[in-house]
């Protein structure tokens, strides 16, 4: 059985070379500056040229519809948000912890081995992210407007909105608090110990809903693929499991905020905690 059956394998195989070149690239910038964080920069940009390169090869004339047009905006504020956010905040940081571990853990012959372990492997991810897009971009130019596309767009508001903000009140917290043991637990942080990452959710749902106009019988399945693999990296790979593993060590008060805060949907505090700011 393909295991890409009902995807133009076409259209993707087009995105590959670019991702793979945004790779390479990103690749030896880490080599010279000796941070690989430089992977969590990019990762956003290069879905952004995958949607952009099927744009580009399905034609201008069947894809540059209003809906799709609206798919493209979508992608670039998200895409071009995340990525300067994380180049703020990651300005005059060292390298983060769990690259630190990856670096220990993936020598001697790190620089190699990152390239496959990290980059070329980030890629491949971002490469099977994309098929939400070619499924979305596959509507052909007679698409019109439906309630789905109302659904997924003000889906994609609320996550961009929330993770918008999360980031936000986060960023202005590490920049005011002087001792690492403190924990943000005010605003939507309240509410929610990844605020952030229920938004991202949020967003990549919401292009699900919006990609369903677009999807046929065959192309179905595939839309649930992304939100499968971003939600698993969000709470189990990369995101909540990994960030609050030996948190509690560096934060003692970061324990009463798991008892009394949601881990990922936000929901009423059990207790009011924490300083507001």
């Amino acid at each position: 059985m393909n295991l890409f059956m009902g995807l133009d394998m076409q259209l993707m195989l087009e995105a590959v070379p670019l991702l793979l070149l945004i790779a390479v690239v990103a690749w030896l910038v880490s080599l010279l500056i000796e941070n690989i964080s430089i992977v969590d920069y990019s990762w956003s940009l290069m879905l952004l040229v995958s949607a952009v390169a099927y744009v580009y090869q399905i034609g201008f004339e069947n894809s540059l519809t209003t809906v799709n047009l609206m798919l493209l905006l979508m992608v670039a504020l998200w895409a071009l948000r995340l990525s300067a956010f994380l180049i703020l905040r990651g300005r005059n940081r060292v390298e983060e912890r769990r690259y630190q571990a990856m670096r220990k853990k993936l020598s001697p012959n790190f620089a190699f081995r990152s390239l496959i372990n990290v980059f070329l492997l980030r890629a491949f991810l971002i490469w099977m992210l994309s098929s939400l897009f070619v499924v979305a971009l596959s509507g052909g130019p007679n698409q019109t407007w439906n309630l789905w596309h109302s659904l997924g767009l003000a889906l994609w508001l609320i996550g961009f909105a929330m993770e918008t903000l999360a980031d936000l009140q986060l960023h202005r917290f590490n920049q005011l608090v002087v001792r690492d043991s403190a924990t943000l637990s005010s605003g939507l942080w309240r509410y929610s110990r990844h605020p952030n990452y229920f938004g991202e959710c949020c967003v990549w749902c919401g292009w699900v809903l919006f990609a369903i106009p677009a999807a046929s019988a065959a192309t179905l399945p595939w839309l649930l693929v992304a939100p499968i693999i971003m939600i698993t990296l969000l709470l189990k790979v990369s995101g909540i499991s990994h960030m609050e593993r030996g948190i509690t060590e560096r934060r003692p008060d970061y324990r009463q905020y798991i008892e009394t805060t949601s881990a990922f949907i936000p929901w009423k505090p059990a207790q009011k905690i924490g300083t507001d700011l």
